[in-house]
């Protein structure tokens, strides 16, 4: 939602790059404070167990890392 505001003009958002990335590209949105970036913060992918986990959430979670990891 505040990607949406910002991107239609309602004011400024504070997004972390990994979302706002593809809106920078396409100059949807403007960087406004170029040298300050949002601090890291912790994410977790929770689930039972390895052994048992079928390949698809296999696939989701290193999808989810891959991603993630080259946010910061």
């Amino acid at each position: 939602m505040l990607q949406a505001l910002a991107r239609a003009g309602a004011g400024v958002a504070a997004l972390p790059d990994v979302f706002a990335r593809d809106a920078l590209r396409a100059g949807e949105l403007l960087r406004v404070l170029p040298d300050w970036c949002l601090p890291a913060a912790p994410a977790w992918a929770v689930f039972p167990g390895r052994r048992l986990m079928p390949a698809k959430t296999r696939a989701f979670v290193d999808m989810l890392d891959a991603a993630l990891s080259g946010a910061g």
